[in-house]
């Protein structure tokens, strides 16, 4: 029998134990694989989840914020519940079936129907990187939504048993920087001065459409004083006989959209049950509604009108000399029937617009809240401006003293100022199709955007 030798078994000693060690590092790589393997699957499944609540959340915020803001710049919000109301409002955190606004429209869009979210509203006096934001006491709101989710596999690798995801929106109510926007986009002379007489844009600017290379012309010594003049054309306005423009032109390579083209139409009510207007008395209140046939004021009465919308279908509303009107709150909604040239041709016609006379004394204010906030005279878009036999524009002449408080909102036809009519206008803008200039006017910028209602919602951040 042969005797093993001592190195035998003590080479295979080594080996055995060497094999053990392998096992149990394959065993510690696998799990801390495995911890590895479920945190990554937890972090996707748990973060895709996360991301997928936080997008909805933003879209949530965003839409409460645009509504609340919608409703602040309509006045709406001043009414049961009211919110975003005073001179500094304070913050709010929504109840799960909160009436205001912006909460409802967060619910809506499924966040703040249960206690594991939240909704706040506060309203930024500024907004940082925004400059033409409203300078009404409440000219922008925040919405920040917040909800609390319950985690799953990340739990294992240490986070905590719930995260919370935040959105944040802020809608502001911006102003048009311009008071004065001629929408003609082809037409030389879209804007006119003419004569020895000034008009000044205090604190806004003015904005032509027109491509032509004469888009404006100012002529006959002719002043004109506003923040900035934009037009479409590359070409320059006619300047001369001493007239002058400032600041100089700036082309801008593309027109702006009609700031107040959105405005809902209104709808006349039958004229079997409302019969033509003929004349106003003397000392008469009229009352808001439908007048078929137009309103006129006789030379030298003295009439008051009512708060309220008119609808003038057909006949349009005219100011006799010397007479005297006035009206807080009011909207002049002028519609009719219309022909492209219809002087020339006879067809039928009821559409006339606003006829300011000589030595009329009219003192008018839009109204402050609702839809036609800010809109003082709306002429209806589907009228056709006459370019044969006659004109459908709106004229204000002869040496009128107009304070005017609101938008002259002209959309497709002309506005005129003629023969040395003096226009104070306090907050006042003009959209018009095309403008005429032979006499002063000065209107003043509505920096609040609520007195002309230039003024729009949009989300800043």
């Amino acid at each position: 029998m042969t005797t093993p030798t001592a190195a035998f078994p003590g080479s295979q000693l080594p080996k055995r134990r060497f094999g053990n060690r392998n096992g149990q590092a394959v065993i510690l790589v696998v799990v801390a694989m495995s911890i590895f393997l479920i945190g990554a699957l937890g972090l996707a499944i748990d973060g895709s989840q996360m991301f997928a609540q936080w997008q909805m959340a933003q879209a949530a915020a965003d839409a409460a914020a645009q509504a609340g803001a919608m409703s602040i710049l309509n006045g709406t919000n001043a009414t049961a519940p009211a919110f975003g109301t005073g001179s500094s409002p304070a913050a709010y955190t929504c109840t799960t079936s909160d009436g205001r606004t912006p909460c409802v429209y967060a619910r809506d869009n499924g966040f703040g129907g249960t206690v594991a979210d939240t909704v706040k509203l506060s309203y930024p006096a500024s907004v940082s990187g925004v400059t033409s934001l409203s300078t009404a006491a409440v000219p922008a709101l925040t919405v920040t939504v917040q909800r609390t989710l319950n985690t799953g596999l990340i739990r294992m690798v240490g986070a905590g048993p719930t995260s919370t995801i935040t959105a944040k929106a802020t809608a502001g109510i911006a102003v048009s920087p311009s008071c004065i926007y001629v929408l003609d986009p082809t037409s030389a002379n879209a804007f006119s001065g003419i004569g020895g007489y000034t008009l000044k844009a205090n604190g806004c600017a003015i904005t032509v459409y027109s491509s032509s290379s004469q888009a404006a012309s100012i002529t006959g010594g002719f002043a004109v004083t506003s923040t900035a003049f934009n037009v479409v054309s590359p070409g320059q306005a006619v300047k001369s006989n001493g007239s002058s423009y400032s600041p100089a032109f700036t082309s801008v390579p593309t027109a702006p959209s009609n700031p107040l083209a959105s405005l809902p139409r209104l709808i006349p009510a039958s004229c079997s049950t409302h019969p033509t207007m003929v004349s106003a008395a003397n000392g008469a209140t009229l009352q808001p509604g439908t007048y078929c046939g137009g309103i006129s004021v006789g030379g030298g009465a003295t009439v008051t009108f009512a708060q309220g919308n008119y609808i003038i279908n057909g006949g349009g509303i005219g100011f006799g000399g010397g007479s005297t009107a006035s009206g807080s709150g009011v909207m002049f909604y002028l519609t009719g029937t219309n022909t492209q040239g219809v002087y020339a041709s006879g067809a039928a016609t009821t559409y006339a617009s606003v006829a300011i006379g000589n030595s009329v004394t009219a003192n008018f204010s839009a109204p402050t809240t609702g839809v036609y906030q800010g809109i003082l005279f709306f002429q209806d878009p589907s009228i056709t401006l006459l370019t044969t036999g006659g004109g459908n524009g709106a004229t204000f002449t002869g040496g009128s003293n107009m304070k005017l408080s609101g938008s002259l909102y002209f959309p497709t036809t002309i506005v005129s100022f003629a023969n040395g009519a003096s226009v104070t206008a306090y907050n006042t803008a003009i959209v018009a199709w095309q403008l005429i200039f032979s006499a002063s006017a000065a209107l003043q910028y509505d920096s609040t955007g609520s007195k002309t209602g230039l003024s729009s919602v949009a989300l800043v951040q």
